[in-house]
């Protein structure tokens, strides 16, 4: 659930394709958020090449994925990924300032949305796939877009880490020395409570990888990493005691895990 919010609020990278358009062109250059309300948006030029971006004929069908990477500098791995089928609305000119001032979108969506040529559209849909290094998950989206436990109050459309945080949250990460990150996958392998394997599988890997750990994605609610030996890459997800909200939170549940870990017995 934490994974499909923060990729529906602006983490990863979105494109769109309206299916029932020719030619069929990919919408990729685009800025997505969730509003105050719970409307997921889209934000992008105007370009004639790609038809979806000039409709104005009401509705219009659309696949939307949103793939994400992990905040890794050596390797590119697909961390995690939604996809949804539904209908996506242009908001006409004249409404876009009031539909703004009362969104609480993050400034990326509403600097592109208000460009020259720019335009912002709610795309509806029931249900959402995400799908990670488990497999594929089903959501409904008003589960994803519900309400915050604490308030009663539709979420703010951020969620932890939000797209401006996930480096810095990585560089909390990186504070952990390769010994602390290899306790943490020996633990999770070896079954762990707080951990848990979430795929193997044969790779073929290069010498600057092989023995290495990385970082597949760090969450508000635990960590996952990738270990990669004897020509295999091993994902792990390790769990943290409770859900960390700020960096100042995260920082303390690393540590939290790592202690843990490392008072496992090693057989």
């Amino acid at each position: 659930m934490s994974l499909a919010r923060r990729l529906l609020t602006g983490s990863g990278r979105a494109s769109l394709v309206a299916y029932d358009l020719s030619p069929l062109v990919e919408a990729g250059a685009l800025c997505h958020s969730m509003t105050v309300t719970g409307d997921l948006v889209v934000a992008c030029l105007a370009d004639d090449a790609v038809p979806a971006t000039t409709w104005t004929d009401g509705p219009l069908r659309v696949r939307l994925d949103i793939v994400k990477e992990a905040p890794e500098w050596a390797v590119r791995i697909t961390a995690c990924a939604v996809h949804l089928l539904g209908e996506l609305e242009w908001l006409p000119g004249e409404l876009l300032p009031q539909y703004l001032a009362d969104a609480g979108l993050d400034q990326r969506v509403t600097e592109l949305a208000t460009a020259t040529g720019g335009r912002l559209g709610i795309i509806r849909t029931d249900r959402v796939l995400v799908h990670d290094s488990a497999g594929v998950l089903p959501l409904s989206f008003g589960e994803v877009a519900g309400v915050h436990p604490a308030t009663g109050q539709p979420w703010s459309g951020r969620s932890f880490p939000d797209a401006e945080q996930e480096w810095e949250a990585r560089d909390q990460v990186g504070r952990l020395s390769s010994e602390e990150l290899a306790e943490l996958v020996f633990a999770a392998a070896a079954g762990w409570g707080a951990g848990a394997t979430l795929s193997s599988r044969a790779e073929v890997t290069c010498a600057h990888t092989e023995g290495q750990v990385y970082c597949v994605d760090v969450d508000r609610t635990g960590l996952t990493l990738m270990a990669v030996e004897l020509g295999r890459a091993t994902v792990h997800f390790l769990a943290f005691g409770k859900p960390a909200d700020s960096i100042d939170e995260l920082i303390d549940r690393l540590d939290q895990l790592v202690n843990a870990a490392c008072g496992q017995p090693t057989e």
